[in-house]
């Protein structure tokens, strides 16, 4: 007996659009669990009831790829930029702040911001970028404990000076913590070289957080 005369047979339309239905449903179950979120700073995506800076994470792998850190300089713990920028933050806040710790610095020198992109002023003076932990040996008792820090310092006659308008500290809530960072950076200190700000990849756990999706840092 041929297919089409049994019983229980579909028609072939119809076993076309289950097996694409099969196909669809993953894709479609996705999608239900997606929401565009509108907020101030942009627009999160709400992934089953959690919010997450898929914009963010792009933006962010794009600026990895796109930049350019050959001028920008990496100084070690213990060499003698480290202890110059160790002794400003310490001067920062005190008594706090005698406790920093750079976990990493970042610098870039006299007349070489001109060709990591920049024009102008920011090519006249040194420039560093630190990220510190206030958790060294120096801190008194009793002292009120600093959060970690993004801080930018700027040699100004001679002397590193921490340039307070660009100091970030706290949490990015869903944002992707390192372009948040960087573009907090840019806008609030804007002769601060570009290179410095995107070649910074913070360490810390909430600087370092993609933004949605991961578990709180302890």
């Amino acid at each position: 007996m041929p297919v089409s005369d049994l019983p229980h047979a579909r028609p072939a339309g119809q076993r076309r659009a289950l097996r694409l239905l099969v196909l669809l449903a993953p894709l479609l179950l996705l999608l239900s669990q997606l929401r565009l979120l509108p907020q101030d700073q942009g627009v999160l995506l709400e992934v089953a009831g959690q919010p997450v800076d898929a914009a963010g994470r792009l933006h962010g792998a794009w600026q990895q790829l796109s930049r350019h850190c050959g001028a920008v300089q990496r100084w070690p713990a213990g060499s003698v930029r480290w202890l110059e920028a160790q002794q400003a933050l310490a001067a920062h806040s005190p008594p706090s702040s005698l406790a920093a710790r750079p976990l990493q610095l970042l610098a870039l020198p006299a007349g070489e911001a001109g060709e990591a992109g920049e024009a102008g002023a920011a090519g006249e003076a040194e420039w560093l970028l630190a990220e510190v932990l206030w958790d060294g040996a120096a801190v008194p008792a009793g002292a009120a404990p600093l959060d970690p820090a993004i801080v930018p310092l700027q040699r100004v006659q001679g002397r590193l000076q921490v340039v307070t308008a660009g100091v970030w500290s706290g949490d990015t809530g869903p944002w992707a913590a390192p372009v948040f960072i960087r573009r907090w950076l840019q806008r609030q200190v804007p002769a601060l070289p570009v290179a410095l700000a995107l070649c910074l990849d913070p360490q810390w756990p909430a600087f370092a957080s993609s933004g949605g999706l991961t578990a709180p840092a302890r």
